[in-house]
């Protein structure tokens, strides 16, 4: 009896053992957990867009807003919390980190959010305004440090953090991913293929096709994702003049509008989108690959492959077609097919604590291994010749290709006479020509930063290394193995723990490839400021985060201190100049008005396929005025059968665009025009355009807002009862549409491009 007894309690405890310890493993930690998102869509004329390093590319006008979205994940039991921010832009200054942190203290104390557990990412889009990077370098390309985007960039950035704090709520995050397919190609493929067979043999693809993306749930609803996918921010080009995030930004707006619904206006709803960059530096959205424009020569940007005449190497999106914007959508919506795919299947919820480590590091003090032994240092900072060709995506000067080694009589010696390399610079990059020394420059300050903010995040078995870099598909590889590895060595990590790499992140700091990358010096390479050895440099610098978290010891004490050079900061854009009506016209009269365009190609909008356009043009102010935050500078208003009107399009739609331009610059006087692509399944009803500006006084230079509407026109489309009676047999006064017609999209392109 006693035995038996004791065989049935050992059968008992090993068949609960079955169970309560798999559960106990996979019990949800009840995290606090908060989402939000904010305006920072800066000056939308005028100031030169950052990205492809083209001065003469300057804003005019919104195609969409750029936002911020925030999310805090916070520990209960430790009382540690990390907010990380996803950004429309190119890259994050770290003085604006450092700024947005300086705000959160002043509202929640000095505790709750500082340098350590924020970190903002960027998108990597290539067609939002420049302006709030600190370094010579990136000054130049778009003519100085310009406060008029630094200050609604932190605005955004806080609003959306306030709004996140404000909003927290018991709930928990689930982790799911799967790959993504059709939506990347590696655009240096010959350089990847240097790396080791060993070590390319593990994967599959020669970029990540994976999408990892966090959930976030409350007890009694969804509130938003965060993913990460390595795809390049220019499905758009640099013949572009439009304000938007690019393919990310697109998916984030296409997503969010799946969860909140028709009826809310875009970049206003409760759930929150987030598509994080990851280590994109090799990888381009032009999934067709790239050809001599006008031919259908393939070509990779080498001399090996120069494109004859006037034609030059391009990468063709999906949609080349049609235009950009249209390879922009379908690279954006397969992103946001693929995020809400995964939320929705997602089952496991993350368990653990929340912790993070951050540092302000000096990369060229790293000491490191050489493969011949030597110890070292990365180099000083300079850009190679490659660096200066450009990419398929966008080539840059005539002349320089990708994979050259060695100079040009012209360009060496335009070089030299801005800062010929040391010796020690020039053995230290090898094979690098370098094109501009920026590591050995200092006038009027630094050109490129050598202290850099690197940071890593913990929930439960899930890690975010932020680096302020693009890595190239191979890099982030080795980066992401080496964190895992020592994960699992100082055992707070297994063989399920997630690394994710995001960023560029909390600053700019060019590319980093592999050392065997190194040295075809494709644009990669000539963009690895520091040299062969940078990878190396930065692995070691992130083991050391990883030491100090699992061990629990403070990593301040190697920390710099980052520099703030905006006192010293030029700014060469002009100021707005004050404006003026046109003869015997008011601010927001109509110029021209309601006119429909019809085009033999139709494309697709989140309102179905749509082949018909319908513009208006007022008289307007310079949007540099006012960068409306939080509103918008169009709308498309419906009537309802009560005589009221209802916002159903704002500038953040995709299917609407805002135009501006000077019509007589000396006598300071400008247009607006309003462009909305009717769907096939917009509603059939009575509609109008509005347009919203600010114009500045010419005699007290002060800024009055004005608002001009266009007429009304009927738009034949989808019925619905309370529009029944609107058709295009109306006797109705006014112009009317129908949403049948074919339409082709607006073709962005240069004029030799394709």
């Amino acid at each position: 009896m006693t035995f038996h007894w004791r065989i049935s309690t050992l059968f008992s405890i090993i068949i609960l053992s079955i169970w309560i310890i798999p559960l106990s493993s996979v019990n949800a930690t009840h995290y606090e957990i908060g989402t939000g998102i904010g305006d920072m869509t800066g000056p939308i004329s005028e100031i030169t867009l950052f990205g492809y390093g083209d001065l003469f590319q300057t804003g005019q006008g919104l195609l969409q807003r750029i936002y911020a979205r925030a999310y805090i994940i916070h520990d209960p039991k430790s009382h540690k919390r990390v907010v990380f921010v996803n950004t429309d832009t190119q890259s994050i200054g770290d003085i604006v980190k450092s700024r947005v942190v300086e705000r959160l203290q002043s509202i929640y104390g000095n505790d709750s959010y500082t340098v350590q557990n924020v970190m903002l990412s960027s998108t990597h889009t290539h067609s939002s305004m420049g302006g709030y990077l600190q370094y010579t370098l990136f000054e130049i390309a778009v003519k100085g440090w310009i406060e008029e985007t630094t200050q609604p960039m932190i605005d955004g950035i806080v609003r959306a953090i306030v709004q996140a704090h404000e909003s927290l709520e018991t709930g928990h995050v689930t982790l799911n991913s799967d790959e993504l397919l059709d939506t990347n190609i590696n655009r240096s493929p010959k350089a990847y293929l240097l790396n080791p067979y060993q070590e390319r043999a593990q994967y599959q693809y020669d970029v990540d096709k994976t999408m990892t993306l966090l959930g976030f749930h409350t007890d009694h609803k969804d509130i938003g994702f965060a993913n990460w996918f390595a795809v390049h921010g220019v499905s758009v080009n640099s013949s572009n003049r439009l304000i938007n995030g690019d393919n990310k930004g697109y998916a984030a707006y296409s997503a969010e509008h799946q969860f909140n619904g028709q009826e809310q206006l875009a970049g206003k709803g409760p759930f929150i989108a987030g598509f994080f960059q990851s280590n994109e530096g090799d990888v381009s959205p032009n999934t067709l690959g790239a050809y001599c424009t006008g031919t259908e020569i393939p070509c990779d940007g080498s001399f090996d492959t120069k494109c004859p005449g006037s034609s030059r190497c391009f990468g063709r999106g999906p949609g080349w077609e049609i235009s950009d914007y249209e390879s922009n959508r379908i690279i954006g919506q397969n992103q946001a097919d693929m995020a809400i795919k995964l939320f929705k299947e997602a089952t496991h919820k993350l368990n653990g604590p929340v912790d993070f480590r951050q540092k302000y590091w000096d990369i060229t003090k790293e000491k490191i291994k050489k493969l011949d032994g030597s110890i070292g240092n990365p180099c000083r900072a300079a850009m190679g010749y490659a660096f200066a060709a450009g990419t398929t995506d966008n080539p840059a000067i005539d002349g320089i290709y990708q994979n050259m080694t060695h100079g040009t009589m012209f360009w060496d010696l335009l070089k030299n006479i801005v800062k010929r390399p040391s010796k020690h610079q020039v053995e230290c990059q090898a094979p690098k020509a370098v094109i501009l020394d920026t590591g050995e420059m200092t006038f009027p300050y630094e050109w490129q930063p050598h202290i850099l903010d690197i940071q890593l995040f913990r929930i439960g078995n899930f890690y975010i290394a932020a680096v302020p870099a693009e890595f190239t598909t191979m890099s982030g590889r080795r980066l992401r193995k080496s964190i895992k590895e020592k994960l699992i060595e100082l055992e707070i990590g297994n063989e399920e723990t997630t690394v994710v790499l995001s960023g560029p992140a909390n600053g700019y700091a060019s590319y980093v490839t592999t050392y065997e990358e190194y040295q075809m010096q494709r644009f990669e390479g000539g963009g690895t400021a520091y040299g062969p050895y940078t990878l190396t440099a930065y692995i070691q610098a992130f083991e050391d985060l990883v030491i100090s978290m699992a061990t629990g010891t403070s990593i301040d004490d190697t920390s710099e201190i980052l520099p703030d050079l905006t006192g010293k900061a030029f700014n060469f854009n002009p100021g707005a100049w004050p404006d003026r009506p046109r003869i015997a016209k008011k601010f927001g009269d109509i110029i021209r008005d309601v006119k429909a365009t019809q085009r033999d190609r139709e494309i697709v909008t989140l309102h179905g396929k749509s082949g018909t356009t319908i513009s208006a043009s007022f008289v307007a102010g310079n949007p540099r005025h006012d960068v409306k935050l939080e509103e918008t500078y169009l709308t498309v208003e419906k009537k309802l059968s009560n005589g009221d009107w209802k916002v159903v399009r704002t500038d953040h739609d995709y299917d609407t665009r805002f135009r501006w331009k000077y019509s007589n610059r000396l006598l300071g006087q400008s247009e607006a025009t309003i462009e909305w692509d009717i769907g096939r399944d917009t509603l059939a009803g009575v509609y109008r355009l509005g347009y919203f500006g600010h114009h500045k006084e010419f005699i007290s230079r002060k800024i009055i807002p004005h608002y001009g509407y266009s007429s009304e026109f009927t738009v034949e489309g989808h019925l619905n009862e309370e529009d029944y009676y609107y058709c295009c047999n109306s006797d109705e006064n006014h112009s009317c549409y129908s949403t049948s017609s074919m339409f082709r999209y607006m073709h962005p392109f240069m004029k030799y491009h394709y």
